[in-house]
């Protein structure tokens, strides 16, 4: 995010309490001194938050104390997840759920049941819902689902 401070001591530590407060973690920071429109200055930081809502708090705590957002970008944490399936099991049930299939590897052994190796890529904050969804339908199929622990 680029925020506008009035370019006076103590301002950058003013903007930072509301980060930190909301689980924060600055990343970089730059404060280009070149870069002063009148008495403001231009501080760009990059900085990871445990969730969007406490960055999305934060933005409004920022704005609460008369701190400028200039700009702003979500991205948002995604995690890649490997998982075995044993047996039959329905994709479509989870498509379309905020994730992304990366690969999928199926094998007909000679045993009767079918064999998966499934790869997705998870938003961090929905892994537990994920893995929750698959053994629900995993249940619903009598299949068995392997996940590394």
């Amino acid at each position: 995010m680029t925020l506008s401070l009035p370019d006076r001591p103590g301002q950058l530590l003013k903007a930072l309490e509301p980060i930190a407060k909301n689980g924060g973690n600055i990343i970089s920071i730059v404060h280009d001194r070149n870069k002063v429109s009148g008495e403001y200055a231009l501080v760009s930081l990059i900085a990871d938050f445990p969730s969007k809502e406490s960055f999305r708090e934060t933005r409004r705590e920022l704005e609460g104390i008369g701190i400028s957002v200039v700009k702003s970008e979500e991205v948002v944490a995604k995690e890649d997840l490997t998982v075995i399936v044993i047996g039959r099991f329905n994709l479509d049930k989870i498509v379309g759920r905020g994730l992304r299939i990366i690969d999928v590897e199926l094998s007909n052994p000679s045993s009767e049941k079918p064999c998966m190796k499934l790869h997705v890529e998870v938003p961090k904050e929905a892994v537990k819902g994920f893995y929750n969804l698959l053994h629900e339908l995993a249940e619903k199929e009598k299949a068995l689902i392997i996940t590394p622990v």
